[in-house]
C-alpha cells in the first residue's frame, strides 16, 4: 500500500492584533496639514514700555485739544454777551437845530443834543467851530459872532428902569445850558439854547440862524462800559480811547485855539 503523503495546511499561530478602536477593514482617515500656523507676538519689555508711552501721549493729546476747545467755546460765549451788552448799552449823541415852533406856530431857535442811542451817555465836553475858532459853549460862540452879551445887557437894563414889566417876554429872551458832565438818558434830549424871535431882537436872531449851517460841533462822550465816542453835527461817530486824548487829538487835526466862556 502506497503510503500517501498528508499535508496539513499551514496555520498561523501568531495572535491577531487590532489597533484599539479601529474595525478590521475599516477606512483610514488622514489628518489635514496645516499650511498657516499662527505665530505668537512676543514684546520686549522696552517695546512694551514704549507702546504705553505712545499711548499716554495720545491720551494726553486728546485730552488738551479737548480742553482747547472747551475753552475756545468758553471765551467766545464771553465775547457774545460782551458785544450784547455793548450793543445794550451804546449811547448816540446827536446834533438838533430847529429854528420854528410848530406848537406854538411861531420862530424860535431851538438848539439841543439828542440821545438816540440804547443806554446813557455821560457827556465831558462839546467844541462848537466858527471860522478857525473853537468855542467851548453857544453863549462865547454867539458871543465872538453876535455879540449877545449885549443884547444881554440891554435886557438887564430895561428890566431896572421898569421892574413892572416883563422885559423877556415883550423884547423877547434866551436860555442856555451846559452840557458837560452832563448824563443823558437814551431817548431824552438835553436843550442848550433856545431864542424867541420878536421885533426887539430880530437882527440878532436872524445872525445866529445864518451863521448855523456854519459851525462844526463835536461832542465826546462815554457810555456806562467806559467806551468814548466822538459825534460830529452830521451824526458821524468815531470811538476814542478817553475824551482827554480826543480833545488833544481834535486840536491837533484842526489846529485850532479854544474859546472858553
Amino acid at each position: 500500500m502506497t503510503q500517501q503523503e498528508i499535508v496539513s495546511p499551514t496555520v498561523d499561530d501568531s495572535p491577531d492584533i487590532t489597533p484599539p478602536g479601529d474595525t478590521p477593514n475599516a477606512p483610514h482617515h488622514a489628518k489635514p496639514k496645516r499650511f498657516f500656523r499662527g505665530k505668537q507676538l512676543r514684546l520686549s519689555r522696552s517695546k512694551m514700555n514704549t507702546v504705553l508711552a505712545l499711548c499716554a501721549m495720545l491720551i494726553s493729546a486728546a485730552s488738551f485739544y479737548a480742553t482747547y476747545m472747551q475753552a475756545k467755546a468758553a471765551q467766545e460765549q464771553v465775547a457774545a454777551a460782551e458785544r450784547q451788552l455793548e450793543a445794550e448799552t451804546w449811547p448816540w449823541l446827536q446834533f438838533s437845530y430847529s429854528n420854528f415852533d410848530l406848537e406854538a406856530e411861531r420862530p424860535r431857535i431851538t438848539i439841543g443834543i439828542l440821545n438816540s442811542g440804547t443806554g446813557p451817555a455821560l457827556i465831558e465836553w462839546v467844541q462848537y467851530h466858527y471860522r478857525g475858532q473853537a468855542y467851548d459853549s453857544l453863549t462865547a460862540l454867539f458871543d465872538a459872532c453876535c455879540n449877545i452879551s449885549a443884547y444881554r445887557e440891554a435886557l438887564d437894563t430895561a428890566q431896572q428902569d421898569d421892574n413892572e414889566v416883563n422885559v423877556l417876554a415883550k423884547f423877547g429872551w434866551y436860555i442856555t445850558s451846559r452840557a458837560e458832565h452832563s448824563l443823558l438818558a437814551d431817548g431824552a434830549t438835553l436843550p442848550l439854547f433856545t431864542m424867541q424871535k420878536s421885533n426887539f431882537n430880530n437882527r440878532l436872531w436872524d445872525k445866529i440862524d445864518d451863521i448855523s449851517e456854519q459851525v462844526e460841533v463835536f461832542t465826546c462822550y462815554c457810555s456806562l462800559l467806559k467806551q468814548c465816542y466822538i459825534s460830529t453835527v452830521d451824526s458821524h461817530v468815531s470811538p476814542v480811547a478817553d475824551c482827554t486824548e480826543g480833545k488833544q487829538m481834535l486840536a491837533q487835526q484842526d489846529d485850532t485855539a479854544t474859546v472858553e466862556h
